[in-house]
């Protein structure tokens, strides 16, 4: 408000960085081996095992 009423440009380098966004989601894929057959045959059945949604583990599958 300050340098609106000294007709300043008004700097706004310092809001927002850093730490802000979505944190990553941590998912083990190593442990897919361990999971039964009949609980990973969709991509939601196995989203459920390893406990994350089904977009995520599409999302982490194409990388």
């Amino acid at each position: 408000m300050e340098q609106i009423l000294e007709g300043l440009e008004v700097d706004v380098s310092d809001q927002r960085k850093g730490n802000s966004g979505r944190k990553p989601k941590d998912i083990n894929l190593e442990q897919i081996p361990t999971i039964p057959l009949n609980k990973r045959s969709t991509i939601r059945s196995l989203a459920w095992q390893l406990g994350c949604s089904p977009t995520t583990l599409h999302r982490k599958r194409s990388l």
